[in-house]
Protein backbone atom coordinates (compact mmCIF):
# COMPACT_ATOMS: atom_id res chain seq x y z
CA UNK A 1 0.00 0.00 0.00
CA UNK A 2 1.23 3.43 -0.69
CA UNK A 3 1.58 5.69 2.23
CA UNK A 4 4.10 8.42 0.89
CA UNK A 5 4.22 10.32 -2.31
CA UNK A 6 7.61 11.09 -3.13
CA UNK A 7 8.53 14.65 -5.58
CA UNK A 8 11.38 15.80 -8.41
CA UNK A 9 11.44 19.00 -8.37
CA UNK A 10 12.09 19.79 -11.78
CA UNK A 11 9.07 19.52 -14.28
CA UNK A 12 7.07 18.01 -11.38
CA UNK A 13 6.40 21.22 -9.01
CA UNK A 14 8.30 23.58 -11.49
CA UNK A 15 9.17 23.73 -15.18
CA UNK A 16 12.14 23.10 -15.83
CA UNK A 17 12.86 24.31 -19.66
CA UNK A 18 16.80 25.02 -20.74
CA UNK A 19 16.00 27.09 -24.08
CA UNK A 20 12.86 28.67 -22.37
CA UNK A 21 15.19 29.91 -19.84
CA UNK A 22 17.90 30.81 -22.27
CA UNK A 23 15.35 32.40 -24.68
CA UNK A 24 14.70 34.45 -21.83
CA UNK A 25 17.93 36.39 -21.22
CA UNK A 26 19.48 35.57 -23.98
CA UNK A 27 19.50 37.12 -27.62
CA UNK A 28 18.80 34.54 -30.27
CA UNK A 29 22.52 34.70 -31.66
CA UNK A 30 24.44 34.78 -28.51
CA UNK A 31 22.03 31.50 -26.92
CA UNK A 32 24.28 28.64 -28.10
CA UNK A 33 27.74 30.06 -26.35
CA UNK A 34 26.17 31.03 -22.95
CA UNK A 35 24.98 27.58 -23.54
CA UNK A 36 28.42 26.31 -23.77
CA UNK A 37 29.50 27.77 -21.01
CA UNK A 38 26.55 27.21 -18.42
CA UNK A 39 25.04 23.90 -19.38
CA UNK A 40 27.91 22.02 -21.74
CA UNK A 41 30.74 23.37 -19.48
CA UNK A 42 29.63 20.93 -16.96
CA UNK A 43 29.20 24.05 -14.23
CA UNK A 44 25.42 23.98 -13.26
CA UNK A 45 25.54 20.04 -12.92
CA UNK A 46 28.19 20.73 -10.19
CA UNK A 47 26.62 22.94 -8.21
CA UNK A 48 23.81 20.13 -8.22
CA UNK A 49 26.32 17.72 -6.54
CA UNK A 50 27.48 20.30 -4.07
CA UNK A 51 31.04 20.65 -5.87
CA UNK A 52 30.68 23.99 -7.24
CA UNK A 53 28.34 26.36 -4.29
CA UNK A 54 26.26 29.02 -7.06
CA UNK A 55 28.67 31.77 -6.57
CA UNK A 56 31.63 29.62 -7.61
CA UNK A 57 30.06 28.15 -10.85
CA UNK A 58 28.47 31.61 -11.84
CA UNK A 59 32.38 32.93 -11.05
CA UNK A 60 33.55 30.06 -13.59
CA UNK A 61 31.02 30.42 -16.25
CA UNK A 62 32.03 34.34 -16.09
CA UNK A 63 35.27 33.27 -17.21
CA UNK A 64 34.54 31.47 -20.15
CA UNK A 65 32.35 34.47 -21.74
CA UNK A 66 33.46 38.27 -21.95
CA UNK A 67 32.36 40.43 -19.74
CA UNK A 68 29.62 42.14 -21.34
CA UNK A 69 27.85 38.66 -20.30
CA UNK A 70 28.50 38.52 -16.72
CA UNK A 71 25.46 39.88 -15.26
CA UNK A 72 23.57 37.58 -18.19
CA UNK A 73 25.40 34.56 -16.50
CA UNK A 74 24.56 35.84 -12.79
CA UNK A 75 20.74 36.46 -13.60
CA UNK A 76 20.19 32.82 -15.33
CA UNK A 77 21.58 31.27 -12.37
CA UNK A 78 19.71 32.85 -9.72
CA UNK A 79 16.78 34.06 -11.33
CA UNK A 80 16.16 30.95 -13.93
CA UNK A 81 12.66 29.91 -11.64
CA UNK A 82 11.17 33.40 -12.71
CA UNK A 83 10.60 32.69 -16.41
CA UNK A 84 8.92 29.19 -16.20
CA UNK A 85 5.43 27.86 -14.82
CA UNK A 86 4.99 26.96 -11.48
CA UNK A 87 2.41 24.12 -11.47
CA UNK A 88 -0.11 25.54 -9.03
CA UNK A 89 -2.41 23.29 -9.45
CA UNK A 90 0.27 19.92 -8.53
CA UNK A 91 0.93 21.66 -5.47
CA UNK A 92 -2.70 22.35 -4.21
CA UNK A 93 -3.71 18.47 -4.52
CA UNK A 94 -0.11 18.15 -2.64
CA UNK A 95 -1.97 19.92 0.12
CA UNK A 96 -4.73 17.36 -0.18
CA UNK A 97 -3.25 14.38 -0.11
CA UNK A 98 -0.95 15.79 2.59
CA UNK A 99 -4.39 16.04 4.81
CA UNK A 100 -5.55 12.54 3.83
CA UNK A 101 -2.66 11.24 5.69
CA UNK A 102 -0.07 10.84 2.95
CA UNK A 103 3.41 11.41 3.58
CA UNK A 104 5.17 13.96 1.26
CA UNK A 105 8.34 14.17 0.15
CA UNK A 106 10.85 15.64 -2.49
CA UNK A 107 14.07 13.86 -3.90
CA UNK A 108 15.36 16.32 -6.29
CA UNK A 109 19.10 16.50 -8.13
CA UNK A 110 19.36 20.61 -7.56
CA UNK A 111 21.36 23.35 -6.26
CA UNK A 112 21.09 25.82 -3.21
CA UNK A 113 18.81 27.60 -5.79
CA UNK A 114 15.87 25.60 -4.30
CA UNK A 115 15.49 27.60 -1.23
CA UNK A 116 15.56 31.11 -3.42
CA UNK A 117 12.56 29.12 -5.23
CA UNK A 118 11.27 28.10 -1.87
CA UNK A 119 11.57 31.85 -0.52
CA UNK A 120 10.22 33.67 -3.64
CA UNK A 121 6.67 31.64 -2.78
CA UNK A 122 6.64 29.35 -5.67
CA UNK A 123 6.96 26.04 -3.73
CA UNK A 124 3.74 26.46 -1.20
CA UNK A 125 3.69 22.65 -1.02
CA UNK A 126 6.74 22.38 1.02
CA UNK A 127 4.26 23.78 4.00
CA UNK A 128 3.44 20.26 4.31
CA UNK A 129 6.49 18.87 3.41
CA UNK A 130 7.58 15.46 5.43
CA UNK A 131 11.39 15.77 4.69
CA UNK A 132 13.40 16.19 1.71
CA UNK A 133 16.89 15.20 0.10
CA UNK A 134 18.25 17.55 -2.30
CA UNK A 135 21.33 16.02 -3.84
CA UNK A 136 24.12 19.25 -3.54
CA UNK A 137 23.03 18.72 0.49
CA UNK A 138 24.00 15.05 0.10
CA UNK A 139 27.22 14.80 -2.59
CA UNK A 140 25.14 12.19 -4.80
CA UNK A 141 22.68 13.15 -7.68
CA UNK A 142 19.38 10.96 -9.69
CA UNK A 143 19.81 8.21 -11.00
CA UNK A 144 22.68 7.32 -8.33
CA UNK A 145 21.20 4.88 -5.66
CA UNK A 146 22.84 5.94 -2.97
CA UNK A 147 20.31 9.12 -2.69
CA UNK A 148 17.15 7.05 -2.98
CA UNK A 149 18.65 5.00 -0.47
CA UNK A 150 19.21 7.99 1.69
CA UNK A 151 15.79 9.39 1.40
CA UNK A 152 14.83 5.69 2.80
CA UNK A 153 17.27 5.75 5.48
CA UNK A 154 16.58 8.71 6.61
CA UNK A 155 13.03 8.86 7.28
CA UNK A 156 12.50 5.35 7.91
CA UNK A 157 10.76 4.55 4.33
CA UNK A 158 10.10 1.69 2.92
CA UNK A 159 10.30 1.64 -0.82
CA UNK A 160 7.27 -0.53 -1.12
CA UNK A 161 4.95 2.24 0.42
CA UNK A 162 6.35 4.94 -1.76
CA UNK A 163 5.68 6.33 -5.08
CA UNK A 164 8.32 8.47 -6.99
CA UNK A 165 7.25 11.00 -9.51
CA UNK A 166 10.11 12.16 -11.85
CA UNK A 167 10.21 12.95 -15.64
CA UNK A 168 13.22 11.02 -16.72
CA UNK A 169 12.82 7.76 -17.04
CA UNK A 170 16.29 6.79 -15.87
CA UNK A 171 15.73 8.19 -12.64
CA UNK A 172 12.24 6.00 -12.17
CA UNK A 173 14.26 2.87 -13.26
CA UNK A 174 16.47 2.76 -10.70
CA UNK A 175 13.46 3.77 -7.69
CA UNK A 176 11.50 0.92 -9.50
CA UNK A 177 14.77 -1.49 -9.10
CA UNK A 178 14.96 -0.27 -5.24
CA UNK A 179 10.80 -1.28 -4.93
CA UNK A 180 9.38 2.29 -5.44
CA UNK A 181 6.38 2.60 -7.22
CA UNK A 182 6.86 4.82 -9.91
CA UNK A 183 4.79 7.26 -12.42
CA UNK A 184 6.72 9.27 -15.23
CA UNK A 185 5.96 13.53 -15.34
CA UNK A 186 4.20 14.27 -18.44
CA UNK A 187 2.20 17.32 -17.68
CA UNK A 188 0.60 19.06 -14.86
CA UNK A 189 -2.72 17.22 -15.41
CA UNK A 190 -1.63 14.14 -16.25
CA UNK A 191 0.64 13.79 -13.16
CA UNK A 192 -2.58 14.73 -11.07
CA UNK A 193 -4.48 11.92 -12.44
CA UNK A 194 -1.85 9.06 -12.88
CA UNK A 195 -1.14 9.91 -8.92
CA UNK A 196 -5.34 9.93 -8.32
CA UNK A 197 -5.37 6.49 -9.87
CA UNK A 198 -2.19 4.98 -8.16
CA UNK A 199 -4.21 5.90 -4.76
CA UNK A 200 -7.29 4.89 -5.72
CA UNK A 201 -5.63 1.14 -5.75
CA UNK A 202 -3.23 1.12 -3.96
CA UNK A 203 -3.41 4.09 -1.53
CA UNK A 204 -3.00 3.79 2.29
CA UNK A 205 -5.51 6.65 2.36
CA UNK A 206 -9.14 7.37 1.45
CA UNK A 207 -11.36 10.52 0.99
CA UNK A 208 -14.69 10.39 3.09
CA UNK A 209 -17.47 9.24 1.00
Amino acid sequence: MIKNLVFDFGNVLIEWNPAKILAAFVKEEDRKRVEAAIFDSGLWAQTDTGQLTLKSAIQAAQTLLDSSYSATVEAIFTHWYETVDVYHQLQEKIFEWAQLGYGIYILSTTSEIFYAVENAGLLPMTKVLTGKILSYEVGFAKPDKSIYQKLLAQYALQANQCVFIDDLQINLDVAKSLGFETILATSEQQNIIAIEELLKKKGSFHRKK
